[in-house]
């Protein structure tokens, strides 16, 4: 391989900074490089369970979420890879040579390099890969440090601001939503499924400083971020936005689904025994997205709900729809509320 070549490989992926396109780039990169069949990355949470695939494909990529199928000498390596603490592992078939290497591995999920070639890659090959993957780990490890909080895990404020956008940039204009949220109805059925965006702040979270300090205080943050993590998928994104307040951006087949599974995160909360401090409650405010809205309009929707839960008794949902169809406010005299956004 010409130098030039493995230099714009890398140029490739360091020149992104979403993690998905940084993933794709090496995905593209190392297929080109070794001419390999089939090249994908596999995720797994710490349970062993397969959530998430990317494959390259062509000049783009496809993501498969949780229901996709693995087959079973695949599922079976990557479970000895896991249970052995193996970075790497050479699988032959009747017809194939699988490369498998660990890409990611944290206390949340590990994520596999699958590299499906038709003959054995050569000695300067797998050097040159190596190669590859060690600056990729680095590059992403720096690009965490600046997108991650630092005390909770999550991702952080910035980056809260590249994905909404991201997101909204991506959503269908669909007109009927609007007649749906004025009617009060549910959303139209028929479109795919739809974002949801919900702020949670921490009851009374003040008063948890003033009695027992900011240590404790530090220590419920860290604790609400885990429940948070084990409450939502691991496709969903989940973000520290400031202080006692997060957000959190998620797929839902509808409002009845979504208002399910932000109950039953409410309710984990609530039930959980914080050290020294034992019960803590969350209220939380939320909004569809839609690209008929602007999506700092949708925030500060979101953002309404939240100020209605706070006042009606705190440790609740409330939805701005719910509320636009009981007549509580009214779109165009929603002002904005207390987020220091942008």
């Amino acid at each position: 391989m010409h130098h030039s070549n493995i230099v714009d490989h890398i140029t490739a992926f360091t020149s992104q900074r979403d993690t998905e396109m940084i993933e794709f780039s090496l995905l593209k990169s190392i297929k080109l490089m070794l001419s390999s069949n089939k090249c994908s990355i596999i995720t797994m949470d710490k349970k062993g369970d397969i959530t998430g695939e990317m494959v390259h494909e062509g000049e783009d990529y496809v993501v498969h979420d949780c229901r996709f199928m693995v087959a079973d000498y695949l599922l079976k390596a990557y479970k000895l890879m896991k249970d052995s603490d193996l970075q790497d592992y050479t699988l032959k078939t009747e017809s194939n040579i699988y490369l498998l290497m660990v890409i990611q591995n944290d206390h949340f999920v590990e994520k596999f390099l699958v590299i499906e070639q038709a003959i054995q890659i050569s000695k300067a090959e797998s050097y040159v890969l190596s190669g590859i993957i060690s600056i990729y780990n680095n590059f992403i490890d720096l690009l965490k440090e600046s997108q991650i909080d630092e005390l909770t895990g999550l991702a952080n404020r910035k980056t809260f601001d590249t994905s909404i956008s991201k997101i909204f940039n991506n959503l269908p204009l669909d007109d009927s939503f609007e007649n749906d949220r004025r009617q009060g109805r549910e959303e139209n059925q028929t479109q795919p499924l739809p974002h949801w965006l919900a702020i949670v702040d921490i009851d009374n979270f003040k008063s948890v400083n003033d009695n027992f300090g900011h240590l404790y205080g530090d220590e419920i943050l860290i604790q609400l971020a885990q429940i948070i993590r084990t409450s939502f998928r691991e496709e969903d994104l989940k973000f520290r936005f400031g202080g006692e307040e997060f957000i959190i951006l998620f797929k839902a087949a509808g409002l009845e689904n979504c208002k399910q599974a932000l109950e039953r995160f409410r309710e984990e909360v609530a039930s959980y025994d914080f050290p020294q401090v034992g019960q803590v409650t969350v209220s939380i405010g939320a909004v569809q997205l839609s690209k008929n809205q602007f999506h700092v309009t949708l925030i500060d929707y979101a953002d309404q709900a939240l100020y209605y839960s706070k006042k009606s008794g705190k440790n609740q949902v409330s939805f701005f729809e719910e509320m636009l169809a009981a007549g509580l406010t009214k779109v165009n005299e929603i002002e904005s509320g207390d987020l220091d956004l942008f």
